[in-house]
């Protein structure tokens, strides 16, 4: 049977007759997803957040972390320990200065220099006082100058304005009544103009209505005119479509009755015509088979064969062109199946390369996931170990504390026990140089030292530093060995200790500025500030755990100047230099 198509259906028809080719499409897709994988890893091997690239990363980062923390902590034990010592030693020096300024007797001599420095700063005051009378009756006769001098400029200047002013309202007066004069003149004519023009378009509208009143009279007589012509037309045309309807009536009468006559013979002619052709055919059948009858046998046979041998061939050529039909529906079957089968194939590799992809995804995440908890991990262990490294360092330090502790109370007995005379002693050679100091101070600086030698009398007599008057006759040969002593100088040789070298940061400023009150030494330059550095990490240090080490130092020694003994003026002192006088 034969099959009509396009030339696109027939060339993929052919097209599936091939079996040894492969699909291009399918040929090309695998190239193109081959070329998309290749090109995708090179890609993510450089990409800066692909999951390699990240793990490496945060790993350096995370050792290096670690290293610098490692080395910053080392830099900061040994400057923590170095700065601890400074302050242990700041420490004590701080407490034995502290707990000698508290006494009774530097306060006098405090007292003594502030009497001094007020008596002194009373005379600057006046003296100050004066300059500043003298300055502001200056500076008063200045600003009258300047005011009278500033109030004459500012009259001469509104009057200048007052003048400039005038001058322009004037002017402007002038030129607002012109303008005036000119816009009354431009509103006039302008009036006029279209006064003229209002009668000019009266006029013309009075002959425009006229106009058009006339041609309103004669539209109505013609429309009216029009109108009744179309009546009667309208009236004549009615009638003769009457009578066309009727006479059509009529006609269309007449062509029915002609038809059905016409009916009638057609069909007696085609029974009649029936008649004669079954009659005629008989009659050739009457006439062909006496023809037979009577016609040769040789002849007959040979016609019947060749009837045979077109009947047989005819065949043949069905059976051909049915077995090919059905050796082309077998082929596109065929072709089908395959073409089905293929696209299973693709669709399971799709789906395999899918779930291969898929699975590679979850294997990662949970890589992920297992990395972040050894992550986890190695932060807990580190961070059990530094707890650990602390609790070692803590339990050390308290143990430190304990010895240090059990020395101290050794040293504290040992001070309270055989040396106690020896740092009374030292108190008063310390307390007497400082005395001296201060005299020598006040002598450089000119002010009056009465009050500092009343205080120094009132010292030594408080603590019995003056020598005992002389034994009767009759008792010194009994204490001999208890003659007086004269303690109202410092011992021969006696210097103040050095105060510990101390790197005084910005939080020391005040401390240092009162200790310099407090001695009375008002030479003491305010400390300069430490590295800012330094003060944070010191910061940091003292807001972390309580060790016993984190003290904040409080004091700040001054170095004294040269002691230089002076005489005192009370009837008791016997100074080798009033003696000298």
């Amino acid at each position: 049977m034969p099959v009509v198509m396009t030339k696109a259906e027939w060339a993929r028809i052919a097209q599936w007759t091939d079996a040894n080719r492969e699909d291009p499409e399918t040929t090309r897709r695998r190239e193109y997803v081959k070329y998309l994988n290749e090109v995708s890893q090179q890609m993510t091997k450089h990409w800066p957040n692909s999951l390699e690239n990240v793990n490496k990363r945060n790993e350096e980062l995370r050792r290096a972390r670690i290293e610098a923390a490692e080395q910053a902590n080392t830099k900061f034990y040994k400057r923590y320990i170095k700065r601890k010592q400074e302050e242990q030693e700041q420490l004590m020096y701080s407490a034995r200065d502290t707990v000698f300024k508290n006494k009774d007797a530097p306060k006098l001599l405090l007292s003594a220099v502030i009497e001094t420095v007020i008596q002194k700063e009373r005379l600057e005051q006046l003296k100050f006082n004066e300059e500043l009378k003298r300055q502001a009756a200056e500076q008063k006769r200045q600003d009258d100058d300047d005011i009278i001098r500033k109030s004459k400029e500012w009259h001469e200047l509104m009057a200048l304005r007052k003048k400039r002013r005038f001058e322009a309202n004037k002017k402007h007066q002038n030129d607002i009544l012109e303008q005036a004069k000119e816009v009354s003149d431009r509103n006039r004519n302008e009036y006029e103009t279209e006064l003229n023009l209002q009668k000019i378009d009266n006029i013309k509208a009075d002959q425009q209505m006229a106009a058009i009143k006339k041609f309103e009279e004669e539209f109505q007589a013609a429309e009216k005119a029009r109108i009744w012509s179309d009546m009667k037309r309208s009236r004549a045309e009615a009638e003769q479509r009457r009578k066309e309807q009727e006479a059509r009536e009529r006609m269309d009468d007449r062509l029915l009755d002609v038809l059905l006559r016409s009916r009638a013979r057609i069909e007696q002619k085609r029974r009649q015509t029936e008649k004669d052709v079954k009659d005629e055919k008989l009659r050739v059948l009457e006439k062909i088979s006496q023809k037979l009858e009577s016609g040769d046998a040789a002849r007959e046979a040979k016609e019947q064969a060749i009837l045979q041998k077109a009947i047989q061939e005819k065949e043949a050529i069905a059976e051909a062109r049915r077995q090919a039909q059905e050796k082309k529906k077998e082929q596109f079957k065929q072709q089908r199946v395959e073409d089905r089968k293929k696209f299973l194939r693709d669709e399971a590799q799709r789906l395999q390369d899918f779930n291969t992809v898929r699975q590679w995804d979850i294997m990662n995440r949970f890589k992920n996931v297992e990395l972040y908890e050894d992550f986890q991990e190695k932060l807990r262990e580190e961070k059990e170990r530094k707890i650990k490294e602390y609790r070692e360092d803590i339990l050390k330090l308290w143990q430190e504390r304990d010895e240090r502790d059990a020395r101290e109370r050794a040293e504290r007995r040992y001070f309270y026990g055989e040396l106690a005379e020896q740092k009374l002693r030292a108190a008063d050679n310390k307390l007497l140089t400082h005395a001296a100091a201060l005299l020598d101070e006040a002598r450089r600086h000119g002010r009056p030292d009465y009050a500092l030698h009343r205080a120094i009398d009132r010292y030594c007599k408080l603590y019995r530093l003056y020598p005992m008057p002389e034994l009767p006759s009759s008792i010194q040969e009994h204490f001999q060995r208890y003659a007086p002593r004269d303690q109202s100088k410092p011992d021969a040789g006696y210097e103040l200790p050095p105060p510990p070298k101390q790197t005084v940061t910005a939080d020391d400023d005040d401390a240092a500025l009162d200790v310099a009150k407090r001695d009375g030494l008002h030479e003491a330059e305010p400390p300069k500030a430490s590295n800012a550095k330094e003060e944070i990490v010191m910061d940091y240090k003292r807001i972390g755990r309580a060790n016993g080490l984190q003290r904040k130092s409080s004091s700040h020694e001054t170095t004294l100047p040269p002691i230089t003994t002076i005489p005192c003026k009370t009837p008791q002192c016997s100074c080798e230099l009033k003696k000298g006088k």
